[in-house]
This record gives C-alpha cells, sequence and structure tokens, in this order.
C-alpha cells in the first residue's frame, strides 16, 4: 500500500473527531418522540438531562500507561512475573445536575494502533496483525446523586503489549432509553497511511467514526485484508487491580 494510494486515516478520524460535545447535545436535544405534545414532567427531565455533561476526558498516551498497586506476597503466593506491567487507564469525569438519577449508561469505542505494540510476535507462524485493533464496552450505573462523578476503563497489560496503545477513545453518556446526554472523542497522532472513506458532505460532520462504513470496514486495496480488526477485551476498572483505588468517585455497576 503505497502513500500516494492511501488515503490518510488520521485525516479522516480528526474530521471525524472535530465535532463537539455542544453538537452532540444540539443532535440529542433535537430528536423528537412522534407523541405529540410533551408533558411537564417530560419538559422538567429534559432540562435536567441537559446538564449531564463530560467536564474531562481520558488522556491517551504514555501518561495513561499505569502499574498496578502492588500488595505484599502472603504465604507461598511469590510473583513469578520479572517485574510489573502497565496496563492502560482511562478515567472520565463527568457531572450531573438532577439530586438522583436513576439510571445512566456510558459508551466506550477505542481504537488501537498496531504498530504501538511493545512485544510483537516475529515468528514465521505468527499471526498477521491489522494496522488497528478496535473495543467497545457499555457501563451502566445506577442511582446517580447529584455531583461530580468518574467513569473507568482499563486494558489489561497483554493487551498493550500485544496490540498497542489507543490513538482513538470516544465517551458516550445515553439514557436507559437510548437519549444521546454527551460525548467526545480524543484523538492522537496517526502516523501511518489508512485507506479510509473519503468524507462527504454527509459524514464529515459525524461524531461517530464507528458507524462510517469507509472506516470500520475499510480494507487493504491490494490483500483485501481488513485494515481495522473487532476484539474483546477492554475491561470496566471493576475488574481491574484499581478497583478500590478513589472507590468513592464512581457509582453503582448494574
Amino acid at each position: 500500500m503505497t502513500i500516494k494510494k492511501a488515503l490518510c486515516f488520521s485525516l479522516a478520524l480528526a474530521c471525524a473527531a472535530t465535532v463537539s460535545a455542544q453538537s452532540y447535545r444540539t443532535r440529542s436535544s433535537n430528536r423528537t418522540t412522534g407523541r405529540g405534545a410533551r408533558t411537564e414532567a417530560e419538559i422538567a427531565q429534559d432540562q435536567m438531562d441537559a446538564k449531564v455533561k463530560i467536564s474531562q476526558m481520558p488522556s491517551i498516551g504514555p501518561q495513561s500507561l499505569i502499574m498496578a498497586p502492588s500488595l505484599s506476597a502472603q504465604g507461598g503466593l511469590q510473583p513469578i512475573s520479572k517485574g510489573r506491567r502497565q496496563w492502560g487507564v482511562y478515567d472520565m469525569t463527568y457531572r450531573t445536575a438532577q439530586r438522583w438519577t436513576e439510571e445512566l449508561t456510558v459508551n466506550w469505542y477505542v481504537l488501537c494502533d498496531t504498530s504501538k505494540a511493545k512485544q510483537k510476535d516475529k515468528s514465521k507462524t505468527a499471526k498477521r496483525l491489522p494496522p488497528y485493533v478496535y473495543y467497545t464496552l457499555v457501563t451502566r450505573y445506577v442511582n446517580i446523586p447529584e455531583g461530580d462523578h468518574r467513569s473507568c476503563v482499563c486494558l489489561p497489560p497483554s493487551f498493550i503489549e500485544r496490540y498497542g496503545e489507543p490513538v482513538v477513545l470516544t465517551c458516550e453518556i445515553v439514557t436507559n432509553e437510548g437519549k444521546l446526554l454527551d460525548g467526545e472523542t480524543v484523538i492522537s497522532n496517526i502516523g501511518k497511511p489508512f485507506i479510509g472513506g473519503k468524507f462527504t458532505d454527509e459524514t464529515k460532520d459525524k461524531a461517530e467514526w464507528w458507524t462510517i462504513d469507509e472506516i470500520i470496514n475499510a480494507k487493504d486495496r491490494k490483500t483485501g485484508d481488513s485494515l481495522i480488526e473487532v476484539r474483546q477485551g477492554l475491561v470496566d476498572r471493576s475488574k481491574s487491580p484499581f478497583y478500590l483505588v478513589n472507590n468513592a468517585d464512581y457509582e453503582a455497576i448494574q
């Protein structure tokens, strides 16, 4: 795949990621139920929903790679690894204004650059990795009091080592009815060319890059191989060694 023939994936994703959180909220507020006149309770709920906002997005890059807390070994539980390994930890802060919010869902979409993998398999039998690996995770919080909260996902060390670090990360907050309340995307530098899609007037203003077929289903023009592989592996922090760190900042998961 030559640079001349390839479209730059970083440009495509940058276009997709330039949509601000404000435009996310504008699209969600323009959605209608089609039921005609709305009740005062529904209007009041919408006003509260509009105040659910992401206040700080996670960082992506070396600063998000953290060694897990280490506990002293007891009895015969001695470590067999040669050293502590780094987790990818991605922590988002959001704010709610309602005294109690029954339920909120945070959707995570993460794209990793496999060229950033630290322990590549160079054996003759090794499977050739695609340029990018894509993860997604849905976390549902319940009984959320008014104030500031955190939501966090992690990539275990083996996934960072084998498949690389995130270069694009999106968070969305939605209600249990699926109404989008807020969303933002962070993107880092992506160096290598990628056969993505040329953005048309219809698609260039979409923040939901994972829904754009020219990106998520892009293939190598010569080999026909997929350039993004969908994998499982992204976990909520409750399934990581960081579960007890600042635990009061995170609401109950259901």
